[in-house]
């Protein structure tokens, strides 16, 4: 019985990890860009700098946000939800639950398709495909969304589901 949480708080951890390494390489490479770009302005400046350091931007702060769900540091207003009683509190939570992973399901998918429609166009300055930046919204969503399942198989510490800490 205790296999599946165990599991999901491994594969919870593997994935933070992978995410947060990926995530601070990014930001390594993003900091070198942006020094280059500024000490490149007292002589010739890349042009591709401001390209680069964008799409690390957003690709960090995507894989970024998984690891963030899993510690509670997206935002939540909880205030009215905890004052309710016990079954309008779980049936609320369970919706929220629902409506949550629903947007994460529909972000990936609605990204995935404009980023392929975007992948015939070049960002010339770096010469790779535009759908590139853009395919950070699918993939950092879907990973949110993995993490979120993983979560809803670890429980609280000592709570039951109403009391039971929701990251969305």
């Amino acid at each position: 019985m205790h296999c599946v949480p165990r599991f999901c708080q491994k594969a919870s951890d593997i994935l933070e990890r992978l995410c947060l390494t990926g995530a601070g390489a990014l930001l390594i490479i993003n900091l070198l860009d942006v020094m280059l770009g500024v000490f490149g302005r007292f002589y010739r400046p890349p042009m591709w700098t401001t390209d680069l350091a964008r799409i690390t931007l957003v690709w960090m702060v995507m894989l970024a946000a998984a690891p963030a769900l899993k510690r509670g540091e997206h935002m939540v207003i909880r205030i009215v939800v905890d004052r309710l009683p016990r079954t309008p509190r779980l049936l609320i939570t369970v919706l929220r639950r629902l409506v949550f992973a629903g947007i994460l399901l529909f972000m990936v998918v609605y990204g995935y398709n404009y980023a392929h429609k975007l992948h015939m166009f070049t960002i010339m300055t770096l010469g790779i495909k535009k759908s590139i930046p853009l395919m950070s919204i699918p993939v950092g969503m879907g990973l949110m969304l993995v993490q979120y399942a993983l979560q809803q198989g670890i429980p609280a510490h000592g709570e039951d589901d109403a009391g039971k800490e929701d990251h969305a």
